[in-house]
């Protein structure tokens, strides 16, 4: 073989692998902070782009419009390859074809199982799977021991026991605080209690609304009585008023562990985490709680799929969340990435007690279900019926039975309006 010939060669190899190394994916992300996505590029660069040579291209959007930059990006044909925002939008996207389904992609089922089977409710329809877990996050109470002491109370582990000891602790000036207040998100404060009584947004079958069911009405009830009856405070500043006792018991996401633990060393040892207070259901202590985080799903528009998968299982694989976790947590104080890979909590670096805590209640919690009603619409229908009961006075069963008026009007709606988009995606699963 002459010297050109061999130089031919050399070069045509050295053109393939430099257009291998140059594929790129584009990545939109919503709700980290850019030095939490500065460490995701650079775990990603030096593990995912070197094993596969796909670069990633990151975008991080703010969670007040990530909403509306997918749907318009959706529209428009200018989607990325991949997008990660709250659960419930994916499913939405993925109906009106704008996801893919993942269910049927190579290794699909080996990466279900790495998390929690709970976090697929928002992010599954009719079997159908518009996204994966890969971020966690979960409420658990936070508890004042030293108030609880000097007042002689004991841990709480149910409703009923908080409710007989408020009394005790606003007579010294204290109170409990609820994660959401009378804000949108209240849907997930709701939904706890919901959960805890065997009862849900939707009928089982999808198809009607759970908000007229008797435990979702007796859920209801006892949780606007906590505002109008135990007089629990619906907006206070939550950081301030747990470190100097106005509030002795608070529900939070984990972030709380390391604002308290980074924030507020003058309270260190008077406070400790549990599990929510729960409700006795036939003779069991059903202590539900939110499960929630983030989800990633590929683009139906993306001319990258095989990549864009390749990303999403490396991703959502232990050994990554455990890399970006790591160094989130000692390159920026208080700071807090939860993988929601079960076999990376317990070895992320973090107080084991409390990785063992929330790990327990990431096991048992629940997210909100995946209905065809748009999760906007929901929050709404949720927080309006609070409102009403707590700044006017209505009653809760009523208010109660008009959200589910306006959900099962909704419902309907969106029966006919998604029917031919299910019925196409349906059959192209069965073909696949």
């Amino acid at each position: 073989m002459s010297k050109k010939i061999v130089l031919v060669f050399i070069v045509l190899a050295i053109s393939v692998s430099a257009l291998a190394a140059t594929k790129e994916i584009d990545v939109w992300l919503t709700g980290h902070s850019n030095e939490e996505l500065r460490i995701i590029n650079e775990v990603t660069e030096s593990d995912f782009t070197v094993a596969t040579g796909i670069k990633v291209n990151y975008t991080t959007l703010s969670w007040s419009d990530n909403e509306n930059r997918f749907l318009l990006g959706a529209a428009s044909g200018d989607a990325p390859d991949v997008g990660g925002t709250g659960p419930l939008l994916l499913p939405e996207l993925g109906l009106r074809g704008a996801l893919m389904d993942l269910t049927n992609m190579p290794g699909f089922k080996e990466i279900y199982n790495q998390s929690y089977p709970n976090f697929y409710r928002s992010l599954q329809y009719k079997g159908l799977t518009f996204g994966l877990p890969y971020f966690s996050t979960v409420t658990t109470a936070y508890i004042r021991d030293d108030i609880f002491r000097d007042l002689g109370i004991k841990s709480i582990a149910t409703w009923t026991e908080l409710k007989q000891v408020l009394p005790k602790l606003q007579a010294k000036k204290s109170n409990l605080l609820l994660q959401f207040g009378l804000g949108e998100i209240l849907y997930a404060d709701v939904n706890m209690f919901m959960w805890q009584r065997g009862a849900d947004d939707y009928t089982p079958d999808l198809t009607k609304s759970g908000y007229d069911s008797p435990e979702c009405i007796a859920a209801f009830k006892e949780y606007v009585e906590l505002y109008t009856k135990y007089k629990i405070p619906s907006e206070t500043p939550m950081f301030q008023g747990f470190v100097s006792g106005d509030l002795s018991i608070v529900l939070q996401y984990p972030f709380f562990y390391q604002n308290l633990t980074h924030g507020a060393p003058q309270i260190a040892g008077k406070w400790s985490i549990a599990e929510v207070p729960g409700t006795i259901l036939d003779g069991k202590l059903d202590r539900t709680t939110n499960a929630g985080g983030s989800a990633i799903g590929i683009f139906q528009s993306s001319k990258k799929k095989n990549e864009a998968w390749e990303y999403l299982k490396w991703f959502s694989s232990d050994k990554t969340q455990i890399s970006i976790a790591n160094r989130i947590h000692n390159e920026i104080p208080g700071a807090f990435f939860m993988p929601s890979n079960r076999k990376a909590i317990p070895k992320i670096d973090f107080n084991k007690e409390a990785l063992s805590l929330f790990s327990k209640a990431l096991e048992s919690g629940s997210r909100s279900i995946y209905g065809l009603v748009a999760p906007r619409h929901r929050r709404r229908y949720l927080q309006m019926a609070t409102q009403r009961c707590v700044l006017q006075g209505e009653d809760p069963e009523k208010s109660i039975r008009s959200a589910a008026e306006e959900h099962n009007a909704e419902i309907n709606k969106k029966q006919v309006e998604y029917d031919r988009f299910i019925k196409k995606l349906l059959e192209l699963q069965k073909k696949n």
